[in-house]
């Protein structure tokens, strides 16, 4: 009996100790230190202003995710407010609506006084009617109120299933028996605008200039458009040719009494024994589960007349008025319909009259193009230089405009180009230019105006700017790269943010005045709330995450070198805070093309890393960390990184402070194939982490992008890999520039993670990796994370990654060897 209860304690302490050592294996060493400096972090976010601009109020959001609200008066600092776990607050005019879970407060920041309501699901506030529109949840019977902006009751409506604000309108739905209605906000309340005993699908404001509500309705046997106009007269159009297109949406339209409708419809593919896949196929997503196929239509709703604008041989289709439409010629020379998605070639951009069903071609564009607010010209930027084209003479002519300008159209006939160190107007009709504003060793940029996206792809839109109102520019000075904001009015530039190294966001009007208020922060600055009234200094009201005041002590090392193309490209080196200026420390290299950006961050410290890389938390744990820019050349990506990295070396070495024996290097996607690449080209690392990468471009160059359901090849002709040649026209650039093929050189440990789920860069290529370097008994770990995509979004997944790379860099680099999920590939290898 005593040998059976000793064996059962034997077994018991080994099924004990297995646990232990699984739990030690899976999970890494526990950062007390660190998890306390996350858990005091905080992040201010989306700061709005009453209408009034007295007040200011924003989100403080914790590391934990819990919000709160607070509110500030802008000129005295001891009028404040606070609200926690807050769910979301809006400005109404100039008091708050303030959501914590189903109760609403209405709060007058003046007087201190509240207003509460319960059971509330949703609510919105319409500025064009001046209302406060509030929709009960199920406990509240699904009632609607609408009130002025001090909370008088206007209107009540019972059984409302949805509301919705789009475009400056105001919808809800209701159901009263079979009766599906539709009601629009007008001078301050719901009507009724459409009832019908089908199904109601989908709800959309139109584009249209007489503006009015797009319905979608559907029965057993009919497929029904419906336009209701702002004076509730009812147009109709039958689509029930298209019943088994599911999704519908309204396009851009410019032209009177039109609407676009765009019809969709998922398409997946069949699940057969075998799926054929043919050499003549153009779009291989056919083969991948669902695409989306569209159809548009032009409506003529006085007409009563639709134009189908999806024509064969051709794709891109744009309306821009008088049965005029924009549209790409298919390249008949192009094997994949994304051959040209890595910035080759060009798009044949042709001109469609329906009237009489006649084809223009109007220009190869292989840049951008903006269209005029009535589609009578087009300006369209071609390899140096800019062209009119005139849609209705279609003649092309040149314009005269540099070719760093950026066109806006003011009017049909009158275009704003801002650009380069100017900003000129220009009329279309006499082609004259007036400066109205040139500066000296500075670039400008737009950053105030409206564009509507066109089918034409990216940079290709209608674009516009009101001049009797002020627009915001934004002025990059070459000498430093600061920045400065000011705004243009009256032709004349008047400053709000002198110029500054930090970085600026939010920047927005405070009131109806030429008062701003914005977001400023840098690397060793926390983010502060900043507002200006009119030409006075501007005023701090606010600065985020005391908790981390430290880290602005961080102390930033800046030094430039040579890129492998011979320009001149940035290190940014930051060090550990109060470190030892008698000592040496490791240093952790990050590499993503350019990253001086971040420099205009202020760090903070967070487990909730996409890629498990944060800056703050390796300094904290006694690493310098640099940002290390990487320039290309003509000799590839992967030659390109060793050199301009090796450089950066180069540079760093004269710096006392920097162990050069203990040098770590990491990169993901991208930045994971180019240190892939370093791995196997050099010796001046002790330590490397590759995520989500590429480790065989060859192999990769005809493989199937899931993610972007195409052949992966264009990626490596043109966008970041920028090979430019077929694999076929030169090859040996590509064996230089493949990882995998020297793999074997490897002379430092490397630990390598992917998501299983990874559509954009496959996991196969991370295992590809992993066999190498274990065929050849090279010191490897690789993490799998199961069901993460190309960057971790759990945040689970998240803090197990940014805790494994700061073990893994604090085993390699600093000795520190109480680790067991590492010890445990050393004791193996030994």
């Amino acid at each position: 009996m005593k040998k059976i209860f000793q064996m059962k304690w034997g077994v018991l302490a080994f099924m004990m100790l297995l646990v232990l050592l699984c739990t030690e294996n899976l999970f890494a060493q526990k950062y007390e230190h660190l998890e306390k400096l996350v858990n005091a972090t905080e992040e201010m976010q989306f700061p709005e202003a009453s209408e009034n601009g007295r007040w200011l109020a924003w989100y403080i959001v914790s590391a934990g995710g819990t919000k709160k609200m607070m509110v500030q008066n802008v000129n005295d600092s001891k009028k404040t407010f606070e609200r926690k776990n807050i769910v979301y607050f809006q400005f109404v005019k100039n008091n708050l609506a303030v959501q914590t879970g189903d109760k609403l407060e209405f709060l007058n920041p003046e007087t201190g006084k509240s207003q509460f309501l319960n059971g509330v699901s949703k609510f919105l506030y319409d500025r064009k009617h001046n209302v406060f529109v509030v929709l009960y949840n199920e406990e509240g019977g699904k009632k609607l109120e609408v009130f002025d902006t001090d909370l008088n009751l206007r209107q009540t409506l019972e059984n409302v299933q949805y509301l919705f604000s789009n475009n400056g309108e105001t919808i809800l739905r209701k159901k009263t028996g079979n009766i599906n209605e539709v009601y629009v906000l007008n001078k301050g309340n719901f009507t009724n605008v459409f009832s019908t005993t089908n199904e109601v699908k989908n709800i959309m404001t139109s584009a249209t200039k007489e503006r009015g509500i797009v319905i979608e309705s559907e029965s057993a046997d009919q497929k029904l458009i419906h336009y209701i106009t702002q004076d509730k007269k009812q147009f109709m159009l039958d689509v029930s040719g298209y019943r088994d297109y599911s999704l519908v949406a309204v396009g851009p339209s410019f032209t009177d009494h039109r609407i676009v409708i765009k019809l969709q419809k998922k398409v997946k593919s069949k699940t057969e024994m075998v799926s054929i896949w043919y050499g003549t196929d153009f779009d291989l997503a056919e083969h991948d589960g669902a695409i989306i196929k569209s159809v548009q239509l032009d409506w003529d709703i006085i007409r009563d007349e639709k134009t189908v604008m999806t024509r064969p041989g051709y794709f891109g289709e744009t309306a821009i008025g008088n049965n005029l439409y924009l549209l790409y010629a298919v390249d008949k020379q192009q094997v994949d319909k994304m051959d040209k998605a890595g910035d080759k070639g060009i798009d044949e951009l042709y001109l469609w009259n329906s009237s009489g069903n006649s084809y223009t071609k109007i220009a190869d564009v292989d840049k951008q193009m903006v269209i005029s607010p009535t589609g009578k010209y087009l300006v369209i930027q071609r390899a140096h230089k800019w062209q009119l084209y005139n849609t209705v003479t279609l003649k092309m002519e040149d314009l005269d405009a540099g070719e760093k300008m950026i066109p806006y159209f003011t009017s049909d006939t009158d275009i704003l180009w801002v650009g380069g160190n100017r900003i000129t107007r220009q009329d279309l009709n006499s082609k004259k230019n007036t400066d109205l504003y040139r500066g000296t060793n500075v670039t400008i940029e737009l950053i105030d105006f409206d564009k509507t996206s066109t089918e034409l792809g990216f940079r290709r839109d209608f674009r516009k700017v009101d001049l009797s109102k002020s627009l915001v520019i934004q002025m990059t000075y070459a000498s430093n790269d600061h920045v400065s904001y000011a705004y243009l009015k009256n032709r004349k530039l008047h400053v709000i943010h002198p110029p500054t190294g930090d970085g600026i966001s939010e920047l927005k009007k405070l009131g109806d005045k030429e008062d701003y208020f914005w977001v400023e922060e840098n690397y060793n600055k926390r983010p502060r709330l900043v507002v200006k009234n009119g030409k006075s200094t501007p005023k701090v009201i606010y600065i985020s995450d005391p908790a981390n005041e430290k880290f602005e002590q961080t102390e930033l090392i800046r030094f430039s070198y040579k890129g492998s193309d011979g320009q001149n490209i940035k290190g940014n080196l930051f060090m550990p805070l109060n470190y030892d200026r008698a000592k040496k420390y490791a240093v952790v290299v990050h590499i993503y093309e350019k990253q001086d950006y971040l420099t205009k961050k202020f760090l903070r410290p967070s487990f909730a890393n996409q890629t498990g890389y944060n800056i703050p938390l390796l300094m904290e744990d006694g690493f310098a960390v640099l940002l290390a820019d990487i320039s290309q050349s003509d000799k590839g990506a992967g030659i390109s990184a060793v050199e301009s990295i090796h450089n950066s070396l180069d540079e760093m070495q004269n710096f006392k402070n920097i162990d050069m024996s203990k040098i770590g290097l990491m990169g993901q996607s991208f930045g994971g194939y180019q240190t892939n690449f370093i791995a196997t080209h050099s010796n001046r690392f002790a330590a490397y982490i590759s995520g989500a990468a590429v480790s065989d471009v060859i192999r990769t160059y005809y493989a199937y992008n899931h993610h972007f359901k195409a052949p992966d090849y264009y990626r490596y002709e043109g966008r970041q890999y920028w090979f430019r040649d077929t694999i076929a026209q030169n090859p040996e650039k590509y064996i230089k520039n493949n990882p995998i093929m020297l793999v074997q050189n490897v002379s430092a440990p490397m630990l390598l993670w992917t998501g299983t789920d990874d559509a954009n860069v496959s996991p196969e290529g991370t295992k590809s990796m992993f066999i190498a370097l274990r065929k050849y008994r090279k010191p490897v770990i690789a993490l799998f994370y199961d069901k993460e995509k190309h960057v971790m979004g759990k945040k689970e997944t998240q803090k197990d990654l940014t805790v494994r790379i700061l073990d893994w860099f604090n085993y390699h680099l600093k000795d520190q060897i109480n680790i067991p999920w590492i010890q445990k590939y050393i004791k193996n290898t030994q």
